[in-house]
């Protein structure tokens, strides 16, 4: 019972971070922006953007964290898993951390530079800039997430 339920919050997880993902980045984004160029603080990509990436860090965390426990709660029964499985495994391991590492540096860096404009005026001069590699690094991290899923499905087989 407690691996339907891990196996539920890691699924759950992977579906929050990706879907809010495709559904900002490719259908939310595209429709509402007029013209792209023109980014400041009452854009839409702002507004949705300062939401996003910590929706997409927290399912990153608890994705991570269900995984690791139910490795930790099923360790002897990796035994006899089928050549080629921990391969993939890495594999997957290296999408996990670059999609975590690239919604780290969104969430805390990128989007934390232009969270305060009221007490940082200065910083409206960031916006635009700013606002393009978040798009950039999110697209990035959708789609190292969306391997990582992809190759989660495929070692399921095993």
């Amino acid at each position: 019972m407690t691996n339907v339920i891990i196996i539920f919050i890691h699924l759950l997880a992977a579906g929050v971070a990706l879907g809010s993902s495709i559904y900002c980045l490719k259908v939310y984004l595209p429709v509402v922006e007029k013209n792209p160029g023109d980014r400041d603080e009452n854009s839409p990509s702002y507004k949705i953007l300062d939401l996003l990436a910590p929706t997409v860090f927290a399912s990153l965390l608890m994705l991570i964290g269900s995984g690791v426990y139910y490795l930790l709660e099923n360790y002897s029964a990796q035994v006899g898993l089928k050549p080629g499985y921990y391969n993939l495994f890495g594999i997957k391991m290296l999408f996990v951390a670059g999609a975590f590492f690239t919604s780290m540096y969104v969430t805390f860096s990128l989007r934390i530079q232009i969270s305060d404009l009221d007490l940082n005026p200065a910083n409206k001069d960031l916006v635009s800039p700013n606002l393009k590699k978040m798009i950039g690094l999110s697209k990035m991290a959708m789609w190292m997430v969306a391997i990582a899923l992809f190759l989660g499905i495929w070692l399921a087989r095993f």
